[in-house]
């Protein structure tokens, strides 16, 4: 197998078709035409189909194993990378029979576009959709189709045209965008670097100058436009200091820049970035595998995903993928998989999702079937939905013993969160109060406080502080905090995705209640899905809401434990606690993040009231002036 490159610019492209429909001959084609093989090379194996009376073809340059010579047939992914005009490009040669399936799907988990190729004289074959749907599932959206063996048929314009057409229907047809339908001959090299005198009617370009071409223009699009993503493969410690290790899946790291981990909701900042060997490393970008050192030590696992703060991945236990099934067993219901993105391992149960939406009874999934399936997983793990380049919405589900399938998050969110729409013949009654008249008589405005975080986090403990230091001071303040709310309004509700959602979406009409009345609302609600949020911050209004992030790292809140709840998790008393077995989608720009495993709880209501004072709503100078009580006094000393 040749080498592999590692450099980030690479440009990763699989070749697909049936068998015989000229794969391995292309590619042994390009590396002739590129000057990867040595002329001895060459000449040795045109010695060796001399010697066995056979004609000469490129493909025999990747035949390499005994086993494929014989059957004729490309058995395993084959690699091949070569340079063209100073471009650098990795194709990898994809099996094309079913039997290994697999193989190819490993192939084409990598790359970034497609080349399908199609026997002109065979024309379009049962396999030829197959592949094109399964690079779809497994999240390629691109593709060049090769009309091969042109030589065939006499350089037939129309017969190359129907199947152009054909072809570029089918592609379109499973959600791939077709760049080009490329006529050629492999075997005689014909319109691969340069246009053929055969095909003078072909009006396109060359296959790799297009491929280069293509390049280019992904090059001048994507430059600084994609969001930063790494995944961490391990932490390692050495002489008391961390480094976390990983590969930068898009975007760039810069030292400085403040980083944000997924799904676990830690921040902190790039201190340095360090490569072995050692170099003053001033930015990492696409495709380089490096270790990040931090300015604040954070504790987190393999698995985990690096983002920005501004732009983070989404992070959920549930979601909806189209897979193509690969193991000789068959899918089984009850049975426990692995689920695998990026790093990320985590255990899951599998669904098989009908046209009508609902799961099957008595589902049947075997080797080589496509279907759509609902992923449950045991506990939050990161992906992206629409962020392709970086690989972060492909997954892989394993057995025990074996990778039994393959495919790509679907873009439709399987949660859809909203506020129902009111009767048109009920009229909102507006009082003969209004909220400005109120607030002129309480002596401040009102606003809302949206505190979110893990159970343990203190929220409510903040909120109980934050309500006692305003009400000393003279100020209206009411606290709604998501426990009480649960045992009256909201009594009727679980703990599913859905109900969670109904859950704020009642808290947030009471809060604006007490907003209009003038009050300063203290919501503290775990509020686990950033959508939720986001519906209770337009129900509010951007000017009054607030959101404060209480973060707190997992493994602290487990040790507080004051509800007793990740105790009983473990036992299996209590099911979908939010950061365990139902995700927790941190806050990506809150107005304020306070870490209450550092800080004391004098010290986040000192920043509450800071915060407060800077928007307005609260006169700082006015509380010492009102004899209010110190934030030490009116805050518990301990959490």
């Amino acid at each position: 197998m040749v080498e592999l490159y590692t450099e980030p610019d690479v440009k990763k492209i699989v070749v697909v078709g049936h068998v015989d429909h000229g794969k391995s001959t292309l590619l042994g084609r390009i590396m002739l035409d590129t000057g990867k093989i040595p002329a001895d090379k060459v000449e040795a194996i045109r010695k060796t189909c001399e010697e066995k009376r056979v004609v000469f073809e490129p493909a025999f340059f990747f035949d390499a194993l005994q086993e494929e010579q014989e059957q004729g047939i490309s058995i395993d992914t084959t690699r091949v990378n070569f340079d063209f005009e100073g471009h650098r490009f990795l194709l990898i040669d994809a099996p094309g029979h079913i039997e290994f399936l697999k193989n190819m799907t490993s192939g084409a988990s990598e790359a970034e576009q497609g080349i399908v190729m199609v026997d002109c004289v065979e024309g379009i074959r049962n396999q030829t959709g197959r592949h094109l749907k399964v690079l779809s599932i497994l999240g390629i959206r691109e593709v060049i189709i090769v009309v091969n063996k042109l030589d065939k048929i006499g350089y037939d314009e129309k017969v190359f045209n129907k199947l152009a057409t054909d072809l570029s229907e089918l592609a379109e047809a499973e959600g791939l965008r077709c760049l080009s339908v490329v006529p050629i001959s492999a075997l005689l090299g014909e319109n691969i670097t340069k246009i053929s005198d055969n095909m003078k009617w072909y009006e396109g370009l060359p296959l790799l100058p297009l491929i280069l071409k293509l390049k280019e223009d992904t090059l001048d699009f994507t430059t600084g436009a994609e969001p930063f993503r790494m995944v961490l493969q391990d932490v390692y410690k050495f002489n008391d200091k961390r480094y976390f290790a990983g590969r930068v899946m898009s975007g760039e790291l810069t030292p400085g820049m403040e980083v944000f981990f997924s799904p676990s909701g830690k921040v902190s900042k790039i201190a340095s970035i360090e490569t072995f060997p050692a170099s003053d490393k001033t930015k990492a970008t696409k495709g380089e595998s490096v270790a990040i050192c931090l300015t604040e030590q954070i504790f987190v696992e393999r698995g985990e995903v690096v983002s920005s703060t501004k732009e983070i991945p989404e992070v959920e236990t549930e979601l909806v993928a189209r897979v193509v099934w690969l193991s000789s067993d068959p899918y089984r219901a009850d049975d426990d998989y692995l689920l695998k993105i990026g790093t990320n391992e985590v255990n899951c149960k599998v669904s098989i999702i009908t046209t009508s939406g609902a799961t099957k009874s008595q589902p049947s999934m075997n080797n080589g079937d496509i279907f759509d399936v609902k992923i449950t997983a045991d506990s939050p793990i990161a992906f992206d939905r629409l962020l392709s380049t970086a690989n972060l919405n492909k997954l892989v589900l394993c057995s025990k013993y074996d990778t039994v399938a393959a495919g790509v998050i679907n873009l439709k969110a399987p949660r859809i969160a909203g506020a129902p729409v009111a009767d048109p013949n009920v009229i909102y009654e507006q009082g003969y109060v209004q909220r400005a008249m109120r607030e002129q008589q309480n002596g401040h405005e009102g606003t809302v406080l949206w505190l979110t975080g893990l159970s343990g986090a203190g929220k409510s403990t903040l909120a109980k502080a934050l309500e006692r230091y305003l009400f000393n001071t003279g100020y209206k303040v009411v606290v709604l905090d998501g426990d009480n709310m649960r045992t009256g309004l909201n009594a009727d509700l679980g703990f599913s995705a859905e109900d969670r959602s109904e859950n704020i979406r009642r808290i947030s009409n009471v809060a604006k209640i007490f907003l209009d009345t003038g009050f300063i609302t203290v919501v503290a609600c775990i509020s686990p899905y950033e959508q939720d949020r986001e519906c209770a911050r337009k129900l509010i209004g951007d000017q009054d809401f607030t959101e404060i992030f209480m973060f707190c790292p997992l493994e602290v809140c487990q040790s507080r434990d004051p509800k007793g709840l990740y105790k009983k998790v473990s036992t299996g008393q209590v099911s979908n606690l939010t950061g365990m077995s139902s995700p927790y989608q941190s806050p990506v720009n809150p107005h304020l993040r306070l870490d209450s495993s550092r800080m004391t709880t004098m010290e986040e209501v000192s920043a509450v009231i800071d915060l407060l004072a800077s928007k307005g709503v609260v006169k700082s100078e006015a509380l010492v002036s009102q004899g209010a009580a110190p934030v030490s006094e009116a805050a518990p000393p301990t959490r």
